[in-house]
């Protein structure tokens, strides 16, 4: 027996030791002054097997490796230097190798570079991409390139980095078109980009202390070659086809080291919107609005008059004609101030036709649908403009200021036709004429002065905010409603109304931190600030004797007025030790909101609260390539005018809603959890994020239907058969989110996968005809990316994301609403002989589980051929075919706490174009 024991023992040990790696560890510096070299290649390579292992140094010069036991060589080569190599032996410890220095003396123009380029580097919380890996065509965009970077991928037009959606591209550090994110990607070459850095951006404040404040976005910042800092470059572009559909544009780049000049411009009636999220949304302020000019019932709270829904027809879908014209500027003005402007202008023309199913939740057995068609035709104008200083002082204070400005029009017109039913009997329908006019100023100021003491990390900064943001318009409602429960029975609409809103807003944010001993420090902070909305609409109805809108309605007119004001204090503590890095902070905060109304109902209403907020963040540096992040944190969200307004929203008067003065805030708790690890050695990059908030006192939508009986349809003179919205606080608000992906290249093939993992449960409160009622939506979806990586002549990407959804309510525990998506993607070029190039890309989407009318599976494919013309290729003449197939189609299928809807809308149909493109290139 005792053999028998001492054999296992041995084996165990044997197969503990099998297969263990144990780190080796150094840092590469310069000999003659001792600075980091960042970036220094450092290989490993197995005297016996002839296996190489590689990474690159971190912004201290440092390294680490992980190998078996056994006997290596190391060697460090960095740019000119002379290479180190060094023999090392792996026993049964980690290997400490210590200090490593480089001696200078290699000239430029003998060094012979001979290797495989490095994809992907991690730098701390920054991982960075070199674009000499990733093959694309010599015309290739900046979103062509970052598409075949590891967990970068395009979502329903939207870049995508590590599961969030990215909020800002910088160039060389610099804003580019504010916080647009589409401009720079689709406007720079990717033949000028060096390296494409993704992190998490953090404000100002935040990164002089050291102390989070939860104020993050996700951002790319592009780095641009060296050798083409200076230069003219850019395409221009333009096309005619049939059906009348053309496009023109193009933009030009002129670098001069730090003065840099962008100008861009289009014009084109085939949906192609080079602006961001901002212009498309026009004038829409803090109102849900989805579409038709109406607050969505639920979710976010109807917006009523006062609010900008009834005033605005939102453009979403549909087809769009554009005009856009952008100019962005940033220079180095001396060594101690730097400056980024941006003007960009749009005009888009929208027209959308759109079908709209929705199915209220209830316990009745009947089911209760509102059906609707509309047209609507929309002209939303915007001009924006966006400037940032950043001054040094003096060594130790710096001054950063950012201005925007904005002015936004838009002019509207819908028709709508729609329908309550209870089953399949109509209860009520309506014909519905809308017309808008409105237009918003927004201007903004951000401020912030840092300063750093004698003393390493004791700080103090100051940040002031300020903001105004007037609104005008009016609206012009016509409609005609029949009724069910009375024979002949209608009600007849037909009113003017004016909104006069204004909003201003200022605060101060002061920060002290103070070192307590070497690895804490100290952080005291204090903010106030205050916020101020006025809303003042007349609703006038015609006056058969005088035919004109001189008939004061006072149920539709409203004046009322919102204050709100708020004090921080808090006290907060960071601590560092190697690797690991703890902030905790908290902060007591006052508030007090205060309503004032005098139509159509006098009524004052104050309220103050005391709450504590909580934060904490927690950061492991597990190696040189991977990272662990923690983070949670608390917040309040105020209701917003719109959302308290006592006053009936009548724009669609089968679907009306009324705001709630008695609201309270809404407190969130919010968790995140993030782990990113990146091989250097085998090129990948895996990112997992495991996410959760719950609210106490969620701001839900509370609908009564067209058949109940509430004593507030009475009240507020609803016609029967409408619907009534307001917004209302209930608990039990929660969401859990997770996203896994793992990006890493295909050697026989030629190409990088992408594999994306996702799962989310939310549970959602609302009131459906005085009744709670709980939403769960469970949601599991699989990504996969197979971009090529193999010539500059061979360029296709392939893509496919599923997910399956199951809605399951309490008012109806025995129906279960499942439905499954499938987005599928081919793009395909192809550079042949004699320059043509053929390029084709498809588009399959798959629907199961909506409703009947709505179809559910089809396939988008689009096709060109061209010719290079011109000298070095820079022209390009080509034919192309859009939707081969004649199957453009657009489904939406959106749950809430009240209903689910799907939703259909008007896309465009299949066209020939005949283009011209020419690529600017001068260095």
């Amino acid at each position: 027996m005792k053999n028998y024991l001492l054999l296992l023992a041995a084996l165990l040990t044997t197969i503990t030791g099998f297969g263990q790696t144990f780190p080796i560890t150094g840092m590469a510096t310069d000999a003659t002054d001792g600075l980091a070299l960042i970036g220094a290649h450092v290989s490993l390579n197995d005297a016996t097997s002839g296996q190489l292992k590689a990474t690159v140094t971190d912004l201290d010069g440092s390294f680490q490796l992980e190998a078996e036991p056994g006997n290596y060589t190391l060697h460090i080569t960095y740019i000119g230097y002379q290479d180190l190599t060094q023999p090392i032996e792996v026993t049964d410890g980690t290997v400490p190798l210590g200090n490593l220095t480089l001696q200078q003396g290699v000239a430029l123009t003998e060094v012979e570079v001979i290797g495989k380029v490095l994809p992907v580097q991690q730098y701390g919380d920054t991982t960075a991409y070199n674009a000499a890996a990733y093959k694309t065509l010599p015309d290739a965009s900046a979103e062509d390139l970052i598409q075949k970077m590891p967990t970068v991928v395009m979502s329903g037009g939207t870049i995508q980095a590590q599961g969030e959606d990215v909020k800002k591209v910088l160039v060389d550090g610099k804003p580019f078109f504010g916080d647009d994110p589409t401009a720079a990607l689709r406007n720079l070459p990717a033949e000028v980009i060096e390296k494409v850095e993704i992190f998490d951006e953090q404000s100002e404040q935040a990164k002089l202390t050291g102390f989070a404040d939860g104020e993050t976005s996700k951002t790319i910042n592009i780095v641009t070659k060296p050798n083409m800092q200076t230069g003219v470059f850019g395409s221009l572009y333009g096309g005619y086809g049939t059906e009348g559909v053309y496009k023109v544009g193009g933009n030009v780049n002129i670098f001069n080291g730090d003065q840099r000049i962008t100008i861009m411009g289009l014009s084109n009636n085939i949906n192609q919107q080079n602006f961001s999220t901002e212009d498309l949304l026009g004038v829409v302020g803090d109102s849900g609005g989805r579409t038709g000019g109406r607050g969505r019932p639920g979710g976010g709270g109807p917006g009523g008059p006062g609010g900008t829904s009834d005033f605005l027809v939102s453009q979403q879908g549909g087809i769009t004609q554009s005009d856009a014209l952008g100019i962005n500027f940033s220079d180095q003005w001396g060594t101690d101030l730097s400056v980024t402007a941006s003007y960009f202008y749009n005009r888009a023309d929208n027209t959308s036709n759109q079908l709209l199913n929705q199915e209220f939740f209830g316990a009745d057995t009947t089911s209760s649908f509102y059906n609707e068609q509309s047209l609507t035709r929309g002209i939303n104008t915007n001009h924006r403009f966006n400037l940032k200083l950043d001054h040094d002082i003096s060594e130790r204070s710096s001054l950063s200021w950012n201005a925007k400005a904005a002015w936004q029009g838009n002019t509207g017109s819908q028709s709508v036709f729609a329908q309550t039913l209870s089953g399949s009997d109509w209860l009520t329908q309506t014909n519905n004429e809308l017309q808008t006019d409105l237009s918003a100023l927004n201007l903004s100021n951000d401020l912030t002065w840092k300063y750093k003491f004698d003393q390493p990390r004791r700080t103090l900064s100051v940040r002031l905010n300020t903001g105004w943001a007037p609104k005008i318009g009016d609206r012009s409602l016509l409609s005609e409603s029949l009724y069910s429960d009375a024979a002949g029975a209608y009600s007849w609409l037909d009113q003017y109304a004016t909104l006069d809103q204004r909003t201003w807003n200022a605060s101060a944010d002061v920060q002290y931190t103070e070192p307590l001993g070497e690895k804490s420090m100290l952080l005291l902070n204090y903010r106030a600030s205050y916020q101020q909305q006025e809303s003042n609409t007349e609703t006038y109805d015609l006056d058969e004797a005088s035919q004109d809108y001189d008939l004061l309605n006072d149920e539709l007119s409203n004046t009322f007025s919102n204050d709100y004001v708020t004090q921080q204090a808090g006290v907060g503590l960071n601590w560092r030790s190697g690797d690991l890095s703890l902030m905790a902070r908290t902060n007591l905060q006052w508030a007090e909101l205060s309503n004032e109304q005098i139509l159509p109902e006098a009524g004052v209403y104050n309220q103050n609260y005391v709450t504590v907020l909580p934060m904490a963040n927690l950061r492991y540096k597990i190696s040189s390539s991977a990272n662990l992040n923690l983070s949670y944190r608390t917040s309040t969200n105020f209701p917003t005018v719109s959302q308290l307004q006592n006053v009936l929203d009548n724009s669609n008067p089968l679907q009306l809603s009324i705001g709630n003065p008695e609201l309270t805030p809404a407190y969130q708790h919010r968790f995140n959890a993030r782990y990113s690890k990146t091989s250097t050695e085998n090129s990948s990059v895996f990112f997992a994020m495991l996410g959760a908030d719950f609210t106490n006192n969620y701001i839900a939508g509370s609908t009564l239907l067209a058949n109940d009986e509430d004593p507030l349809f009475a009240d507020m003179d609803v016609a029967a058969g409408a619907r009534l919205t307001m917004p209302v606080n209930l608990d039990g608000q929660w969401n859990i989110r997770s996203f896994m992906t793992y990006g890493f290249p295909i050697g026989f093939l030629g190409s990088n996968l992408n594999v994306d993992l996702m799962a989310n449960l939310s549970q959602t409160p609302g009131m459906v005809s005085n009744e709670l009622n709980t939403t769960d939506k469970k949601t599991a979806g699989i990504g996969l990316t197979l971009s090529s990586n193999i010539s500059d002549k061979v360029d296709f990407t392939v893509s496919s994301r599923s997910n399956y959804n199951t809605v399951t309510n309490s008012l109806s525990p025995g129906v279960q609403t499942n439905y499954f998506n499938q987005d599928t993607r081919l793009k395909f070029d192809w550079v042949l002989g004699s320059g043509f190039v053929f390029r084709t890309d498809l588009n399959h989407q798959f629907y199961d589980g909506l409703s009947d009318e709505f179809a559910q599976n089809y396939l988008l494919w689009n096709m060109s051929i061209g010719k290079k013309v011109l000298k070095g290729d820079r022209g390009e003449i080509s034919l192309s075919v859009f939707d081969l197939l004649d199957q453009n189609n657009s489904l939406v299928r959106n749950v809430t706490e009240t209903y689910l809807e799907d939703v259909q809308t008007n896309v465009l149909q299949q066209y020939v174009m005949l283009s011209f493109k020419y690529d600017i290139r001068s260095f």
